[in-house]
């Protein structure tokens, strides 16, 4: 006849076994949870369209011919000294005197610098909406300070400086119309090289971003 175990024993087995149910259960807790967290991600990632797909969508922010030979293509950041500092040295006017339509020029957004840049490439883009983009590229580059904070109040008081429909403008901007376009921009960048602001592409080519420079690279495009 088998000994039956003492109350203390008895104790500990029932101990041992709630431990052991805990354990269960904490893992089952663990593993619901990591399924719903990848369900979640699975469900916002459902209907996001790929970059290149959602970049077509959005016309792009263009100065010159869409057909032109030579595209040269920014990569910058609404918040970014060195693009303020290129945008007033005039270089981009310099070469469209020398090349005329033989080139074009598109800002696509790298809003990387400031904790705000996102929000000013969206804030760019609910004025493109209304064709000011370039009166609000403009007005940040030639009118603010370095490194300004383009927050939704800042950003606002712009669109009234470049008379824009604030209605219009406000319902783009809060309604987050182009918050996805936004954060994909940065990964077109990335996959396109950019590693800095501002970044130029000539027909795809990095330059640097010298009036010498990029004279001379669309000189031999052009020539060849």
């Amino acid at each position: 006849m088998s000994k039956q175990p003492s109350r203390k024993q008895q104790r500990q087995q029932a101990k041992v076994q709630a431990q052991r149910l805990k354990q269960i259960r904490l893992g089952a807790i663990a593993v619901i949870i990591v399924l719903a967290i990848v369900g979640l991600a699975l469900w916002r990632n459902a209907d996001m369209v790929p970059a290149d797909e959602l970049a077509a969508l959005v016309e792009p922010n263009l100065d010159g011919p869409a057909d032109a030979p030579v595209q040269i293509v920014e990569y910058a950041d609404l918040a970014c000294s060195s693009c303020k500092q290129w945008h007033n040295l005039g270089i981009k006017e310099q070469l469209q005197a020398q090349f005329g339509e033989q080139i074009s020029f598109e800002y696509r957004h790298f809003p990387v610098i400031t904790a705000t840049s996102p929000t000013g490439a969206e804030a760019a883009q609910c004025a493109a909406e209304q064709n000011a983009f370039w009166e609000f590229h403009d007005y940040i580059f030639e009118n603010l300070e370095a490194y300004p904070d383009l927050g939704n109040s800042r950003v606002k008081e712009i669109a009234t400086a470049v008379n824009l429909d604030r209605e219009a403008f406000d319902n783009c901007l809060d309604s987050g119309t182009y918050g996805d376009f936004v954060t994909q921009a940065i990964r077109r960048a990335q996959a396109d090289g950019a590693r800095g602001t501002p970044t130029f592409l000539v027909n795809g080519q990095q330059v640097f971003p010298s009036y010498e420079a990029m004279s001379a690279t669309i000189s031999q495009i052009l020539n060849n």
